[in-house]
């Protein structure tokens, strides 16, 4: 019992002098506003995260810390990105029942895209703290009963209060970010000084300013076999001359949707504990859990330390804008949910679907097999006297690109599916295509419809450059109005993203 009491008043004394000094979670990336303040806003998803973590200590009592925060991004509507962010924290932090400290937070950050999968954050915040040191958590010999302990029932004999202070901080960040194609994180790189105005810290009408907090964090994309990837991260705290380091690895493993993951956390903390967890990453919400546990050396302060972390997200709508024109009245645009200003609803037009790994069987004239006859116009019949060539649809095909907003670039698989198909051209010269290309709901009417020719014609482009005539590819864009699937989702938008091909072949018929 002396030995407990013992440690507890050197663990009370501890936290007295060292409590302000800042301090991160073991699942950082649910708490990424008390890491850098530029992360607000890096994405399009508003989020709410809340993480809750229960450490034990070598005395009679734990440590509880209670995070809540919400970030909002600020979208460009005619670009469909992220230019700022808004964010907001709260944090409730007790040690037993003798000390206790009370965060709220506000976080604005602003950020430059560098290249097509490239953006730099720059943030700042301001906050809040409250931080109560009660005397009515100490016990004295007069509450010793033998062979029972410390009876809190029992007069201390020590007149009993509370020690109260508060001040406010401000903040500041820089972060790097790079994702891939669908916008999973790729490579992250950041830095941040907290409390950079050294407020003052009093207790006893003596002052004592804080120092400012250098934090430093990263990460990137080691290894990638099929669906698992290694990500080795590093997260530096730094004040006034106590250094924390979390350094470890990653291991996400891809679920079927590309925004789906699973995360296995396998981190060390020198000097403080080891650190395992699992996380559940979804494109519309998170869960984590983790656990720290003494490694090497035995810290009383931290005898093992539990995490559970929930995430909420959701794509943010812009504000609808209406397009009116004094001829002729158009349909006002309303928000969608990726966002951007979106179209109206249109009910998904059925048609047969291949993706680029379906094989296309015309590699000889014997293997083509007429679809319909009736999808597409006769136009561009070439007449010789009595006999007259139409053309027959043969099949009609759906390539599904992952495309970035305002992208027409091809990926690998397509173009090899593309190569395929252009010896089937060069074989049978009586096969003509008609590319259309279409597009979610992002944006607005006329930049769609652009876009949905632009990458009909990528596709031309690609053919015609393996040496096909141009004349035998017809091009023609339909934008947004015939989606195929939802597009209040990302994976519905991504398969709206396509380019069909109707594969027509000539054949010669009498004329009428």
């Amino acid at each position: 019992m002396i030995l407990r009491f013992s440690i507890t008043a050197f663990l009370i004394l501890v936290f007295t002098v060292v409590h302000g000094q800042y301090f991160q979670f073991s699942q950082y990336n649910f708490s990424n506003q008390r890491v850098n303040p530029a992360w607000v806003g890096m994405t399009r998803y508003a989020s709410t995260e809340i993480l809750s973590r229960t450490q034990k200590t070598g005395g009679d009592f734990n440590i509880s810390s209670n995070f809540i925060s919400a970030s909002y991004p600020l979208i460009n509507a005619s670009t469909g990105r992220s230019w700022s962010g808004i964010g907001v924290t709260l944090l409730d932090d007790r040690s037993g029942g003798i000390f206790s400290t009370q965060e709220a937070g506000f976080t604005y950050a602003a950020n430059v895209r560098l290249a097509r999968f490239q953006v730099l954050s720059f943030g700042v915040k301001a906050l809040y703290q409250s931080r109560r040191l009660s005397t009515d958590g100490f016990y004295t010999g007069n509450q010793f009963v033998p062979d029972r302990g410390f009876d809190g029932s029992i007069s201390s004999g020590e007149p009993s209060g509370v020690l109260q202070s508060s001040y406010t901080t401000f903040s500041t960040g820089m972060q790097f970010l790079k994702t891939d194609r669908v916008g999973n994180l790729s490579s992250y790189w950041g830095i941040s000084l907290f409390d950079l105005n050294h407020p003052e810290d009093l207790y006893f009408k003596t002052n004592t300013s804080l120092s400012s907090t250098l934090v430093v964090n990263g990460g990137f994309e080691l290894y990638r076999y099929n669906a698992l990837a290694v990500f080795p991260e590093i997260l530096y705290t730094g004040s006034s001359g106590n250094h924390l380091f979390n350094i470890g690895a990653r291991f996400q493993y891809d679920l079927q949707n590309p925004k789906d993951h699973i995360n296995i956390l396998t981190k060390y903390v020198p000097g403080r504990s080891g650190i395992i967890g699992f996380q559940l990453d979804r494109e519309i919400f998170a869960l984590g859990i983790s656990y720290d546990f003494p490694v090497f050396t035995t810290n009383v302060g931290n005898l093992g330390a539990l995490e559970v972390g929930l995430i909420l997200r959701k794509l943010v709508n812009p504000k609808s804008r209406s397009r009116t024109t004094a001829s002729k009245k158009k349909t006002p645009t309303k928000p969608g949910s990726n966002g951007m200003v979106h179209a109206p609803k249109i009910k998904p037009v059925e048609k047969k679907i291949a993706s680029p790994k379906d094989s296309l069987q015309i590699n000889t004239p014997s293997e083509i097999e007429i679809v319909k006859n009736d999808s597409l116009p006769t136009n561009g019949n070439a007449q010789a006297g009595k006999i007259k060539s139409e053309p027959f649809l043969v099949e009609k095909i759906t390539l599904r690109f992952h495309f970035e907003f305002n992208s027409v670039d091809l990926d690998d698989e397509t173009e090899d599916f593309l190569s395929n198909l252009e010896t089937t051209l060069r074989e049978d010269p009586r096969i003509k295509l008609k590319v259309t290309g279409h597009t979610d709901n992002v944006g607005n009417e006329k930049f769609n419809q652009r876009l949905s020719v632009k990458r009909a014609q990528t596709v031309k482009d690609f053919l015609v450059k393996k040496g096909i005539d141009p004349s035998r590819i017809e091009v023609d864009g339909k934008g947004w109005s015939e989606p195929i699937d939802n597009n209040d989702t990302d994976e519905g938008r991504s398969k709206n993203r396509r380019v069909e091909i109707a594969v027509m072949r000539e054949t010669a018929a009498m004329q009428k």
